[in-house]
């Protein structure tokens, strides 16, 4: 699986690069989506422990897939000490920076700030060739640390890559860089250097390199574009006649247009809705006129016409599209008449971004909200006009380019200065260094919770599903989104396409429970589930422990055999007809085959799960429950009983179940409840135990037993009317339990941000719910975050509650859950509802 992670991390990889350039993404949507399946990819790989890095990412560093490489480098990098850091540091220098996996390096360190490299930094870069200096120079620019030496050799390097790493290291360093090896960069022959250098150079307040921008873009030289952005940004208006000229001329027409979107003015505005009708620029002109006045191209202002794509001979291979080829298609007219309707509200005088006054505020809001295609040329200005005090750097993780802008908004409060940058002088620069900032890959807790009044301490977790044998890499693989679907022998059914007899799909564990069936099978889950706990828990000999154990109730079994008498009985019927009978008296008697396996389970299957399993010091209270998924939260309160009145000191408490067994699989079938090609709406079975530890908090902080939650509210109640009573189920108990679940709380739910919620994609679950929230409205749940289990393990019935837990559980030590309360609720098929709330242990 650890190569699955690693496959995946490499294509979220791809994904995030690409969405930094999208003009279809914005920096909360980067970071809420190939940001956060990229970093669940790596904290899956950080978990995978000595053997994943020795055999896997270790190894990994010397792909030819720069993205590849890059998760490599990132996972090792994070990982403590610096056992792996030469590594990585040698993959950097390797072949002399010319092969792709020096770019991978590069890239992860980058974006992992670490002190500790710092040294072996600065001799790569007093040794290496001149690519990798470029790469260790634009790697402590990132890290705000001064390189070793002067600035001047570097920038006047006859290497192109070296020069611009030069120059980019001085608008952190200002004071390594000689004013005349900055005065012969804006005069070298490379335009590349030039353009670099004007940026740097107003970067730092030179205003008077000015004319080398006014001069550039007035000769048309090689590079033009970056210096028309620069004329656009920070030019009089009367300059801009030199980018109107320029849309003259073909080979400059895109770059022009750009800048005149940068421009903000209202004399662009014209010509770009001429430029619309050329359907070769025209996605680059709507973009352009939207940037300026603000119009969203949605709706009537969208043609249907398909993107232009440049002809290409067949027998060459077409040039990758850029990323304007995903901006929409204007319709040049619809643009055209809103404008002539709005236009009296523009003044030739104002520069606009976005329709609104150009000001700090709509700097910094365009940045932070504004899609992620211009931030780069947003960010450039932000620097320039704050003269470098406020450098966002549009590659780095998400949350810290929030945190620069929440910075600047803090520090600047409305006061950039918004004149023309010829007017700019360079006295107010950044200082010589700044602390590196090594903030961890993930976030980490940096002071601990009190438990809330009363609640209940859980202390360890273990888990078995289809995804793995523990509760770290099942929950791992759960956040990456993995799902291991398949198809299971014991029944199959007809498609009514192909005629061809196909498998019913489920989530099994077939290394596991395979030639495993009724007792047996759920003793093979609890045990691998149980010695989990054991490890995760550190479970020692000594306080008095109990287990409460909670197992499928028969309700659907009895059901299908219910049906199948009484489809039995009528045919029996010389009439057709069934005798008279109370079908509610008639459905309350239990069915053998479902009494003869809760008889099995409550004899027999704690006892054998306990002979395998050797809980230390041994259980002196054991308990079973049948409530399907509900029954989780009986089994707690029985636990919290035993333990406040001092029975126990302990109690596991857990779920074990398997719906993926022939019997489950003919009763779900015969019920119309099972999920087929033919059937989209019913439940996906699947197999899995979890166990968790309980103790009264105060117990366990005496103990010095870390917390990995608290329990801090549980209720239950029940619809009057089972599944099949013939009454539909309004959300009635589901309401109330969670009403008086949040009730109970100090702050009544407001900071609960997650939902798990126990839908499993049978429609009377589904209503259920829905009318629920209809009742909840009030509830302050409408923006919480829900998450399914039932969409990464199937149908898990008993083991549903203990597998929340886990699931939260694990989230709060990674840090990947924003939130300081998780709601839980379960749903039985007799009626049974019930649901229960967890806090974290620690804030971050």
């Amino acid at each position: 699986m650890a190569r699955d992670f690693l496959a995946d991390a490499s294509f979220f990889w791809t994904l995030r690069e690409q969405g930094l350039l999208a003009p279809d993404y914005s920096l909360q949507e980067i970071q809420a989506g190939p940001e956060q399946r990229l970093l669940a990819c790596l904290d899956a790989l950080l978990l995978g422990g000595p053997r994943v890095t020795r055999e896997l990412l270790l190894p990994a560093l010397s792909s030819d897939e720069p993205e590849q490489v890059a998760c490599a480098a990132s996972v090792l990098l994070s990982q403590p000490g610096q056992e792996h850091l030469g590594a990585v540091l040698s993959t950097l220098a390797d072949e002399g920076g010319a092969h792709p996996s020096s770019h991978g390096a590069a890239w992860a360190l980058e974006l992992h700030p670490s002190p500790r490299a710092v040294p072996q930094l600065l001799a790569l870069l007093d040794e290496s060739a001149p690519a990798v200096q470029a790469r260790v120079l634009d790697i402590l620019t990132a890290w705000g640390t001064a390189p070793s030496r002067k600035l001047d050799e570097a920038v006047t390097s006859k290497d192109s890559a070296l020069a611009q790493a030069g120059l980019r290291a001085a608008r952190r360093v200002p004071s390594r860089l000689e004013r005349a090896a900055l005065q012969r960069a804006l005069e070298s022959n490379d335009a590349e250097v030039r353009n670099t250098a004007l940026e740097t150079a107003l970067r730092l307040g030179h205003g008077s390199a000015w004319p080398h921008c006014v001069d550039a873009v007035r000769r048309k030289d090689a590079g033009w574009g970056p210096s028309a952005a620069l004329l656009a940004m920070g030019g009089d208006p009367q300059e801009l006649d030199l980018l109107l000229k320029a849309l003259q001329e073909p080979a400059l027409r895109k770059e022009a247009l750009w800048a005149l979107g940068l421009s903000g003015r209202v004399a662009a505005v014209g010509p770009l809705l001429e430029a619309m009708k050329d359907e070769s620029v025209s996605q680059v002109a709507a973009e352009a006129f939207c940037a300026i006045t603000g119009l969203v191209l949605t709706g009537p202002f969208v043609s249907e016409a398909e993107p232009w794509t440049p002809d290409t001979p067949e027998d060459e291979e077409a040039p990758p599209l850029g990323p304007e080829h995903a901006l929409p298609v204007p319709a040049p007219g619809a643009v055209a008449n809103w404008w002539q309707q709005v236009q009296k509200d523009f003044s030739p005088q104002v520069r606009y971004l976005g329709g609104k006054p150009f000001s700090t505020e709509t700097l910094l809001d365009a940045l932070m909200t504004g899609p992620m295609r211009r931030r780069s040329a947003l960010a450039l200005e932000l620097a320039i006009r704050s003269q470098g005090a406020f450098q966002l750097r549009v590659r780095d993780w998400a949350p810290r380019q929030w945190k620069t802008l929440q910075a600047a908004k803090a520090g600047l409060q409305g006061r950039l200065p918004l004149g023309p940058f010829r007017a700019f002088s360079p006295s107010a620069v950044l200082a010589d260094e700044s602390p590196i900032q090594a903030d961890a890959l993930f976030q980490r807790v940096v002071w601990q919770r009190p438990p809330p009044p009363g609640a209940l301490a859980i202390t360890g977790l273990g888990m078995v599903s289809s995804l793995g044998d523990g509760v770290v890499g099942s929950c791992a693989a759960a956040r990456v989104g993995v799902a291991r679907p398949d198809g299971l022998e014991d029944l199959t059914f007809v498609d009514e396409d192909s005629g061809e007899s196909l498998p019913v799909t489920g989530h099994a564990i077939p290394h596991l429970t395979q030639g495993y069936a009724g007792v047996g099978r759920l003793v093979r889950l609890g045990t691998v589930a149980l010695a989990d706990l054991q490890h995760h828990s550190g479970m020692q000999a000594g306080p008095r422990t109990g287990i409460f154990l909670n197992l499928p109730s028969g309700f659907l079994l009895a059901a299908a055999e219910r049906q199948e008498r009484q489809a039995a009985s009528e045919e029996t019927e010389p009439d057709g007809e069934a005798e008279d009978a109370d079908a509610s008296s008639d459905f309350d008697e239990t069915p053998l085959l479902a009494e003869t396996l809760r008889e099995r389970y409550a004899e027999t299957l704690l006892p054998r799960l306990l002979a395998q399993a050797a809980v230390p010091g041994g259980v002196t209270q054991q308990a079973v429950f049948f409530g399907d998924s509900p029954g989780f939260v009986t089994a707690m309160r029985a636990a919290e009983r035993a333990l406040r009145s001092g029975a126990l000191d302990r109690c596991i408490v857990g779920g074990i179940d398997s719906i993926v067994e022939l019997e489950w699989l003919d009763a779900l079938d015969a019920l119309r409840m099972l999920k087929t090609r033919e059937r989209p709406t019913g439940l996906m079975p699947g197999e899995g135990a979890a166990f968790v530890l309980l103790e009264l908090a105060d117990a366990a902080s005496r103990r010095g037993t870390p917390a990995v939650a608290y329990v801090d509210a549980m209720a239950a109640s029940s619809e009057p009317e089972h599944l099949f009573a013939g009454k539909p189920h309004v959300g009635v108990a589901l309401s109330s339990v969670i009403a008086e679940v949040l009730g109970s709380l100090e702050d009544r739910g407001q900071t609960t941000g997650l939902v798990i919620a126990d839908l499993d994609g049978t429609v009377p679950r589904a209503q259920d719910w829905g009318y629920a929230q209809l009742r909840l409205n009030s509830a302050p749940l409408k923006e919480a975050v829900t998450w399914y289990p039932a969409d990464v393990w199937g149908g898990l019935g008993a083991a549903t509650g203990a597998v929340a837990v886990c699931m939260a559980a694990r989230g709060f030590a990674r840090g990947y859950l924003p939130t300081s309360g998780v709601l839980t609720w379960l749903w039985g098929w007799n009626g049974e509802r019930a649901a229960f709330h967890l806090r974290p242990p620690s804030a971050r």
